[in-house]
C-alpha cells in the first residue's frame, strides 16, 4: 500500500493530536515494511490559523496525495478533504469543537465546530479513539456504526522508564514545583475545568502546607481568567504554572508528582491520565466521558463537578502514602493494557480493509 498521512500536528509544539500521529507514524513504519508511508508536512512548523488550516487540509493535503497517486489518504486530526476523489480514512479523536463551541471565537466554531464534522461524512472509514467517541459520532453526525472502528491509543514506553534522580531535581527546581505536588497536564480551556480544580485545591491549603499545585500546558486564551482565580485565592506561591513543556520536562515532572488530576468535562481519550500510570503516577480523574475507558478501576474517578469530593480525595493523598502507592501500582497494570504498536496494527487493519473494498 502507499497511504499518505497528514503530519502537520506533529511537528512543532504538539497537542494530543501530535502526539498521536507521531507515534502512530513510528510505529506504522517500525510494523509495515511492505507498505510506503508519505507524511504531508508544511514547510513551517508554526501553529495554523484557521484560514491556513482550511487551505491546508482542503487543498495543499489532497494535492499531494493525488499527485503521489496514493491508495489511501489518511486526516488523523482536522477536517476531511472535500473534494477528494480516492479513498479516505479520518481519524476523529472528539467532538470537542461540537459540545463546547460557545468556547471558541467565532470563525474557529464555524469552522472546527460546523464544518469540520461536516467534512466527516466523505471519509470511507472513521476511526474513533474510543467507544465514547464513536457513540457521539454515530448520535451527533449520523454516521453509520459500521464504518467506524474504535482504536485506542497508546502508552509512550518511555514513561514507564525512571529518568536520572539529578534531572528529575533540575526540572523541579526550574519550575520551582517543591519537593511533593499534583499535576495537571493540558492545555489551559474551559473544557479542562481547571477553575474547578484550583477552588478544590484552594480548600486543603490550610490543612496541607507542603504540597503545591503544578498546571503545565499551552496558556490559552482562558489562561488571564484562571490566573485571576489564583490570584484572588492568594495562591501565588502554591499554584506554578510552567506553559508549554517539552517532553524530556513532561517526562520528568510526571515521575517526579504525587499525583495526576484530571477534572476534564470532556475528553475524546485522555492521554495524560494514561501517561501518568505509566510513569506510576496516580491518577485522579473526572468520572465523564471516556476517562473510565482508559483509567478504569487503577484510578480514582470522581464527579467533575462535585468540589468537595475533590478536595476530600486530594487531601488523603497528600497524607495517606500506602493509598498513592496502591494507585501507583493499579496504574501501572492499567497502562500496559494500551500499546503504541497495537494502535498501528489495528489501523493497519482499517487501511486493508478500505482499499480492498
Amino acid at each position: 500500500m502507499k497511504v499518505a498521512i497528514d503530519y502537520q500536528t506533529a511537528l512543532g509544539q504538539k497537542t494530543g493530536f501530535g502526539y498521536y500521529v507521531k507515534n502512530l507514524v513510528e510505529n506504522l513504519e517500525k510494523i509495515d515494511k511492505n507498505s510506503d508511508y508519505l507524511l504531508i508536512k508544511p514547510k513551517t512548523e508554526e501553529d495554523f490559523s484557521t484560514l491556513k488550516r482550511f487551505y491546508w487540509d482542503q487543498v495543499k493535503v489532497p494535492l499531494y496525495a493525488n499527485k503521489n497517486r496514493v491508495d489511501l489518504l489518511h486526516q488523523p486530526a482536522f477536517s476531511a478533504p472535500i473534494f477528494y476523489s480516492g479513498k479516505l480514512v479520518v481519524t476523529v479523536c472528539d467532538l470537542i469543537s461540537v459540545f463546547f463551541g460557545q468556547d471558541i471565537p467565532f470563525v474557529s466554531r464555524q469552522y472546527f465546530g460546523k464544518w469540520m464534522p461536516f467534512t466527516y461524512r466523505k471519509a470511507d472509514h472513521i476511526i474513533a479513539i474510543s467507544e465514547q467517541t464513536k457513540k457521539d459520532i454515530v448520535k451527533l453526525l449520523a454516521f453509520p456504526e459500521e464504518k467506524i472502528t474504535v482504536i485506542y491509543l497508546g502508552a509512550d514506553k518511555k514513561y514507564f522508564i525512571q529518568p536520572e534522580k539529578a534531572k528529575i531535581e533540575a526540572v523541579k527546581k526550574k519550575f520551582q514545583t517543591g519537593k511533593n505536588y499534583f499535576i495537571h497536564v493540558g492545555t489551559i480551556n474551559p473544557r479542562k475545568n481547571l477553575e474547578f480544580l484550583v477552588k478544590a485545591f484552594s480548600n486543603i491549603v490550610h490543612e496541607n502546607d507542603n504540597w503545591n499545585l503544578v498546571i503545565t500546558g499551552k496558556k490559552g486564551w482562558y489562561y488571564d481568567n484562571l490566573f485571576k482565580l489564583v490570584k484572588e485565592r492568594g495562591l501565588e506561591k502554591r499554584v506554578i504554572f510552567t506553559s508549554y513543556i517539552n517532553d524530556d520536562e513532561k517526562h520528568q515532572l510526571y515521575w517526579g508528582a504525587g499525583a495526576l488530576v484530571f477534572p476534564s468535562v470532556y475528553e475524546g481519550f485522555g492521554l495524560p491520565p494514561l501517561e501518568a500510570m505509566s510513569a506510576g503516577v496516580p491518577v485522579i480523574s473526572s468520572s465523564v466521558s471516556s476517562m473510565p475507558e482508559v483509567v478504569g478501576d487503577a484510578g480514582i474517578l470522581l464527579d467533575p463537578h462535585d468540589e468537595e469530593s475533590w478536595s476530600k480525595t486530594m487531601l488523603e493523598f497528600t497524607r495517606l502514602s500506602d493509598l498513592r502507592r496502591k494507585f501507583s501500582v493499579l496504574g501501572l497494570q492499567q497502562a500496559k493494557k494500551f500499546s503504541w504498536e497495537e494502535t498501528a496494527r489495528q489501523t493497519i487493519g482499517v487501511y486493508e480493509k478500505v482499499v480492498n473494498e
